[in-house]
């Protein structure tokens, strides 16, 4: 499957890249419990669920770790345009420590980290057919302010996040 029969401004390889960065920027974002630094991401709906795992840990005085990350492989499964969105589907092998540790003692909980758990998921991820393109430089929505959305997406004077969606690709769903 080719995303540029599908989307002009991208190449498989930009887009493969593009999806990898982000699935390892959740990671991160659940590792330091601080899911706003993956919002402009990700959708309302993977960011609540995950949210709420991060708040459950915070609760319980944990911190989820994912040691030796690494993504094994990621293919453009599907593409497919609805009336207002391009899908797209990838498929991700990755290969991870997962494991819980104590807050205040930083011994495991739970979990292992002597070897790598290898995970299969299945990524989708929408971009509005009419995005309109990024431009090199961004400003906040709300203020005006220059932005860099690739850090963060949170403007440093207003807090405002920056929609994604309106000019990219964003993660909706995870299998």
């Amino acid at each position: 499957m080719n995303i540029a029969d599908y989307d002009n401004t991208i190449t498989n390889a930009m887009f493969l890249t593009k999806v990898d960065n982000i699935y390892v920027m959740l990671h991160s974002a659940i590792m330091k419990r601080d899911m706003d630094i993956v919002k402009h991401k990700i959708s309302d709906n993977i960011y609540n669920y995950y949210e709420n795992i991060v708040n459950d840990l915070k609760n319980n005085h944990e911190i989820q770790m994912y040691g030796e990350f690494n993504i094994a492989s990621s293919n453009i499964r599907n593409i497919k345009i609805d009336e207002n969105f391009i899908i797209v589907e990838v498929d991700m092998l990755t290969r991870f420590l997962d494991y819980v540790i104590d807050e205040d003692s930083k011994k495991i909980k739970r979990g292992v980290n002597d070897h790598r758990k290898e995970q299969h998921d299945i990524l989708t991820f929408i971009k509005k057919i009419d995005a309109k393109p990024l431009e090199p430089s961004r400003h906040c929505p709300n203020c005006g302010a220059s932005m860099d959305i690739s850090k963060t997406g949170k403007c440093d004077y207003c807090n405002a996040i920056f929609n994604t969606l309106d000019y990219d690709y964003v993660l909706t769903k995870i299998n």
